[in-house]
């Protein structure tokens, strides 16, 4: 039997999640999951991905509020009641609504741990962002979908093939099931879930945030697992994906040990199957030209992960090749792609999806 192994709620975008026996499905999501964001000033959302210490901060619900601890100890708690009545511009994605304000104590207490003005924001009781193609469905700050499902074999086959030890927490799932084969969730399209019938909206595509240490917020090495999981669940388009993102039909309860209800099946989705090869004998050395800097390099590893490994600083984001924000320009040499979208034209290239193939000289794209 396929059934609830594990469920989670994240109160505050990019913070600890908190481990529950069972979830209420509310409008917008999980109750009190990711009601409570931290942005810029101007509203635009701030995560983990540019301020990995966020992983660090414990959130924990005590009487209808959220209390924060950082692992000084320090603390503070955030009542809903203190935040501002004015419905405040936000912006998440791209997606546009408003949201809350916090009080100025605490918005002060993230500055100072982030060393920047922050603003600490609350959804507010009446929802008013909307889920991308599905106007009628309300979201709260999570990134695109309400709910995040992972499956368990899932996880284990890509830790079969993964070199660094992960933890299914860095995937942010809500639910967790357990009793499934691998990745066979891509071939569902409506299941039931206890009281809760969820639509599956799309897998859910990977980002740089899965490369963090959940519990010491540094980077794995190698881009990992998004370097494992690009040999076998990249579409494409380039995109790598691990889970599936879920929109609910109605409110209801979800607990752990409830049974998986598979009510339709829809065609899964084709990966490009790119495993590479077991031997090293082809390793090449070759030379990388950046601007004004010369690199030892080889045709094995990504530009991008060769750049930083000599302390050269690219900008970068998703690391899977969907960004676009590490691209720069292929003046001489020639390189392989891991992604059709990774070779664009005018010798743009993205230097976290492609190889040096020998000697190569790039420089950034003006």
């Amino acid at each position: 039997m396929i059934k609830v192994n594990q469920l989670f709620i994240y109160p505050i975008k990019s913070m600890q999640g908190i481990a529950l026996t069972a979830a209420n499905s509310i409008d917008g999501g999980f109750k009190y999951d990711r009601i409570l964001m931290i942005s810029e000033p101007d509203g635009t959302f701030i995560t983990a991905r540019q301020y990995p210490v966020l992983l660090k901060l414990k959130t924990t619900l005590q009487n209808n509020k959220i209390r924060v601890s950082l692992p000084t100890n320090q603390s503070i708690t955030i009542d809903f009641d203190e935040f501002s009545l004015s419905n405040e511009a936000t912006e998440v994605w791209g997606n546009h609504f408003t949201s809350h304000i916090a009080p100025i104590k605490v918005n002060q207490f993230f500055s100072h741990i982030l060393k920047k003005d922050v603003q600490m924001r609350w959804i507010g009781k009446q929802l008013t962002r909307r889920t991308k193609r599905y106007p009628d469905v309300p979201v709260s700050f999570a990134d695109g979908y309400p709910y995040l499902l992972l499956n368990q074999a899932s996880f284990n086959y890509l830790q079969q093939q993964c070199p660094e030890t992960l933890d299914i927490q860095q995937f942010r799932g809500n639910i967790i099931i357990d009793g499934a084969l691998p990745f066979a969730e891509d071939g569902w399209k409506t299941i039931k879930i206890g009281e809760v019938i969820f639509d599956i909206v799309k897998p859910c595509t990977r980002c740089v945030l899965t490369t963090f240490n959940v519990n010491s917020a540094k980077a794995l090495p190698n881009n990992e697992p998004l370097r494992t999981l690009g040999y076998f669940r990249a579409d494409l388009e380039g995109k790598i994906d691990f889970g599936i993102n879920m929109i609910a039909r109605n409110h209801g309860s979800v607990s752990i040990g409830d049974n998986i209800e598979i009510l339709e099946r829809q065609p899964a989705k084709n990966y490009i199957k790119n495993f590479p090869k077991q031997t090293t004998k082809d390793s090449q050395l070759c030379t990388i030209t950046f601007e004004d800097k010369k690199i030892v390099g080889n045709n094995q590893q990504t530009i991008l992960e060769q750049l930083e490994q000599h302390h050269i600083s690219l900008p970068n984001s998703c690391r899977a090749g969907v960004c676009g924000r590490c691209s720069v320009l292929l003046k001489k040499g020639n390189v392989k792609s891991l992604t059709q979208s990774a070779v664009k034209q005018n010798k743009h290239i993205l230097a976290c999806s492609c190889i040096p193939k020998g000697d190569i000289t790039i420089e950034l794209v003006k």
